[in-house]
């Protein structure tokens, strides 16, 4: 029987948006994954925010916002008999943002949320400021994303120190940027503050010709580790250009063990390398939009025998179709991602229809997750989600 109250989240359809669980257990808290999304780039229209602030003054330069999201449906899982269950999901993000001149932004997002338990979250908080119109600076609890790709999350090196205390100093000129970002895990304040404990990353990106090119790296403070193994530096480069009207784009980086081995594989923790691409056709409607991508992860020091990959192969599609049906409100996501080192995956579906009541969506999809080693598991689900901007 089911012991847990189902919950899952709204599939918004953008293909950066989706992301799936990777075991396949009995617990419904994996039908999260069907609505996570399917297509940043095949956008959703979205009402803009109503933002009510006094024509002058001080609080003028105040603006609140917020997002809500909701929903209650009905879910399905079969592996060898169905076992049937309800859930519930409520979101509510509340925005302000402060500006008081053009030099100055504050930027902060509080988030209450029911998901078994009622949380309550400081998203981010942060400020913006443009030194002498030149140099943008920017610090606080914030994340960031540094990448060309867009379907596997393991690509973004800024991904395990997002949330921290980062500051970002960027330096623009008209063909390229160079960044520069220091990270401080802010649970560490009840020690004492080292400058051991800061991880720093560079990023140099330059447009050469029609093709933009990045070169990155990264430096983890002392308490950043992987179990009891101190998280080594790692280093990458990155390209993307437009072919034909498809962005195409590839990324290779390397994390280090050892400086003195790098001629060995005893000098590297890992190495990865994705290539893919994407496109959106929406000069008419339907609009339709395919994400694909392809990685390769070397891992010198698995252990095959424990269940380590050395040479890891996977592949990543997302394709979506929007603006479908009479009153253009008909979506269609579809998600594939396949492991050939392990002869497992995820497929998932899913198929939304704007408008029947008014701010509700009515969402319905499975996913099918299997693997060579045991019985694949269905999940199937519908549910009506509330969407509103304020």
């Amino acid at each position: 029987m089911i012991k847990k109250l189902l919950i899952f989240t709204l599939l918004l359809f953008s293909f950066s948006g989706l992301v799936f669980a990777q075991d396949a257990d009995d617990s419904f808290d994996d039908f999260d994954s069907i609505f996570e999304g399917a297509g940043e780039d095949i956008e959703v229209e979205q009402t803009a925010p109503v933002v009510s602030t006094p024509a002058s003054g001080p609080m003028s330069a105040i603006k609140f916002s917020g997002h809500f999201e909701g929903g209650v449906g009905l879910a399905c899982i079969i592996i060898d008999k169905p076992d049937f269950g309800g859930y519930l999901d409520l979101d509510n993000i509340l925005y302000i943002n402060v500006k008081p001149n053009p030099i100055f932004a504050l930027h902060g997002a509080v988030e209450t949320s029911f998901e078994n338990k009622f949380a309550l979250a400081l998203n981010y908080f942060y400020f913006d400021y443009m030194l002498l119109d030149r140099v943008f600076i920017s610090a606080g609890k914030k994340s960031l994303t540094w990448g060309y790709t867009r379907l596997f999350e393991n690509c973004n090196v800024m991904e395990d120190t997002n949330g921290q205390l980062n500051g970002e100093f960027r330096f623009p000129w008209s063909t390229g940027t160079l960044t520069f970002v220091g990270c401080y895990n802010y649970a560490l304040f009840n020690t004492t503050p080292s400058y051991r404990n800061i991880s720093y990353a560079v990023s140099l990106e330059q447009t050469i010709g029609h093709t933009s090119v990045n070169l990155f790296a990264k430096k983890y403070g002392q308490s950043e580790m992987y179990g009891t193994v101190h998280k080594g530096p790692l280093a990458g480069l990155e390209a993307k250009r437009t072919i034909l009207g498809f962005d195409v784009y590839a990324q290779g980086f390397a994390r280090i063990s050892d400086y003195k081995k790098l001629n060995s594989a005893d000098g590297y923790r890992d190495v990865t390398a994705t290539a893919g691409f994407y496109r959106l056709w929406d000069t008419k409607d339907p609009n339709y939009g395919i994400n694909i991508e392809y990685q390769y992860r070397w891992v010198p020091g698995a252990d095959p025998e424990k269940g380590g990959i050395i040479h890891n192969h996977e592949i990543f599609l997302q394709g979506g179709i929007k603006r479908m049906g009479k009153n253009k409100n008909m979506k269609i996501g579809v998600e594939w991602q396949h492991n050939f080192s392990v002869n497992k995956g995820e497929f998932t579906f899913a198929f939304i229809t704007d408008g029947l009541l008014p701010y509700a969506s009515w969402e319905n999809g499975f996913e099918i997750d299997y693997t060579s080693s045991s019985k694949p598991k269905f999940t199937l689900g519908s549910k009506i989600s509330i969407k509103l901007d304020y």
